[in-house]
């Protein structure tokens, strides 16, 4: 082989090589038009369904959560303000007993039965 059966030889691979590469480029994008593309926008679909899907879920339940967690506090405020109700009618009670000697007998008299 002579050097210009050399360069004509290194010619036509390297047209092979590029034909080569130009046709692999062609697949690859087709495959990805048609394969990897739908794909990924049917995945994203889905997600933002599962997502809505959840917050419509969640939503009530933490509405629920929150009206939950304010009814508690107005009953503890509810029962704070009774206990103080309480404690004062106790007194009242203790005063006007003590005034008319009202109580401390039947204590007295529990206490024997």
């Amino acid at each position: 082989m002579n050097g210009m059966e050399w360069a004509d030889y290194i010619i036509k691979l390297a047209s092979l090589m590029g034909a080569v590469g130009v046709l692999g480029n062609f697949l690859i994008k087709v495959y990805k038009k048609y394969v990897t593309d739908p794909d990924q926008k049917m995945a994203e679909k889905i997600q933002k369904e599962y997502t809505e899907s959840l917050k419509a879920s969640v939503a009530p339940l933490t509405e629920s959560i929150a009206l939950l967690n304010q009814n508690l506090q107005e009953s503890q405020d509810d029962r704070k303000g009774i206990h103080v109700k309480l404690d004062n009618h106790e007194g009242r009670i203790n005063k006007l007993e003590g005034y008319h000697g009202i109580g401390k007998e039947e204590e007295h008299a529990r206490d024997y039965e």
